[in-house]
Order: C-alpha cells, then structure tokens, then sequence
C-alpha cells in the first residue's frame, strides 16, 4: 500500500478533448474525483463532435503533448498514469519517451480505436504503433474484441490474441466482451501464463458513450490507491458497471454513465455485481 497522505493520489492523463463532455478527458476528470483521485488531464487531441461513433478529431502538436505532461510530472508526484486515444502516431511516439522516464508509474492503456480514422495521415499506422510503443509499456491493457485483434494484428481465437499483446510486453490485458458463445456478457483477463479469469455479468449493461474512458479510469484510480493490478481490474469492473446501471441520457440520444451514482439518492443500490470465474 502507498504511505498515507492527506492529499488524492494524482493520475495523468492522456485522452481526447469530447465536447459532450461524456468521454475522453471529461470522463476521466469524472471518475478519478469519483474515487477519490485528482486527474491532471493532457489533451492529445480534439473531438469535433459529441457522440459521434467516427467523429474526426484534431491532433494536439506533439511538443505541446511533451511539455504539459514533462511539466506535470516534474511538478506532482504521479500515481498512475491513465493512456487513451492520443490522436497521431507522433503523439504516440511523444507519450513512450515519456513513459520510458518514468517506468516504475503504473500504466492503463486504452487504445479508444473507435476516433481512429485509418486513411488520416497522421494516424495510418496509429495500431502498428500503439502496439510497438505503448503496449510494452502497458501494466494494464483493456481492449474490446475489435480492437485487441487490431492492435495485436492478430485475429485467431481471443486467446491468441491475448498471447500477442501479453508476450509484446502488456502485463495484464483485459478484452472486453468476449461472451460471444455464451448467455452472459464476459471479460476475460489475460497475464503471459495466459487466462487469468473470465468475469461474467447475467445481463449485460446499457451501452454507454465514455464506458471504456470509465473502465481504464477507474483501473487507474484503483492502482493509484494502491491495489495490485488484479483488484484493480476487478474493482474497475464493479464501478464501471454500476455506472452504466445508473447512467443518464444527457443528449445526443446516448446514455452517459453516472460516475456519481453513490452521491445519487435517487439512484437504488445495486442488487448483483458481476460474478468471477477464475481459471489459471
């Protein structure tokens, strides 16, 4: 456990500027302060629109990337540090020489492949490279299927495409829906000796803008607080799913999760968490 402080254990941030304000860095604002956390937020890109699954975003010039997070870091004392969308594979080259700085900070990648636009030259090779520079890097990798078979550039079986990313350096990888024969929805962890654990949820949650912003988040925010990377992934889980139960229609015609949802007194408590199957 990290020594006591009376101050919130600080995350760093790099993730997209979402005008809904329901992803990306707002996302990421809301649920380090959810729990307990303070998030400094580096904006790696611009999203020009709200909600919008292929929305085309703008990319934050790579040195200004390097001196908000240079200046953060010398200046704060940083738990964790939380990766998503980074907008070039420029940006992606600026964040690994920042991580291999700092290597003994524990890493949440999430790639957020749903901004990725493959015929905008700054981000053709964005996987190739989120794969080379951060993934490495990665204490805890959370992809869903679509994208750990894109960034891994192997599309096998989810167990092969697990091995890919592990043995390429990600200690934990966590892919998400990989109940595709089966009645529940699953996520299923993998570490190099291979399946960690399935976790299963009986019905799966309403779909949200910003859940996998919340999910890699709350890993952070977990680690940050001082969990091992499996509480982590397990306690990231619960919070996100809890989220997406109480989530909220703020606009666009999508659901936002509530980060905020124990402060809720209107909200019930939630009556079933999400039941594990460990299998080493």
């Amino acid at each position: 456990m990290m020594p006591y402080s009376a101050n919130p254990p600080i995350i760093l941030s790099f993730a997209t500027l979402d005008p809904s304000g329901s992803g990306g860095l707002s996302a990421d604002i809301e649920t380090a302060a959810s729990l307990g956390c303070h998030c400094a937020p580096i904006a790696t890109a611009s999203a020009l629109e709200g909600f919008a699954s292929h929305t085309e975003t703008l990319a934050t010039e790579a040195p200004v990337v390097i001196s908000q997070a240079r200046s953060v870091l010398e200046h704060m004392q940083i738990a964790a540090i939380k990766i998503g969308f980074l907008g070039s594979v420029a940006n992606i080259e600026a964040v690994h020489t920042i991580l291999r700085d700092y290597e003994e900070v524990p890493v949440v990648a999430h790639p957020a492949l749903c901004l990725w636009d493959e015929e905008q030259g700054d981000q053709i090779d964005y996987p190739k490279a989120f794969n080379s520079l951060i993934v490495p890097l990665s204490t805890i990798g959370i992809f869903s299927l679509y994208e750990a078979r894109t960034i891994a550039a192997e599309t096998d079986t989810i167990t092969t495409t697990a091995r890919a990313l592990n043995s390429n350096g990600c200690t934990y990888t966590l892919i998400t829906g990989t109940g595709e024969n089966h009645p529940a929805f699953r996520n299923s962890c993998y570490f190099d000796r291979g399946l960690f654990q399935h976790y299963s949820w009986e019905q799966e949650a309403p779909t949200c803008h910003g859940a996998s912003s919340t999910m890699a988040m709350s890993a952070a925010a977990y680690l940050a607080h001082g969990s091992d990377a499996i509480q982590a992934i397990e306690q990231a889980q619960n919070f996100t799913w809890q989220t997406l139960r109480a989530s909220r229609e703020l606009g666009f015609g999508k659901r936002t999760p509530h980060r905020f949802f124990w402060a809720d007194q209107n909200i019930e408590a939630p009556t079933s968490l999400p039941a594990s199957h460990r299998n080493h």
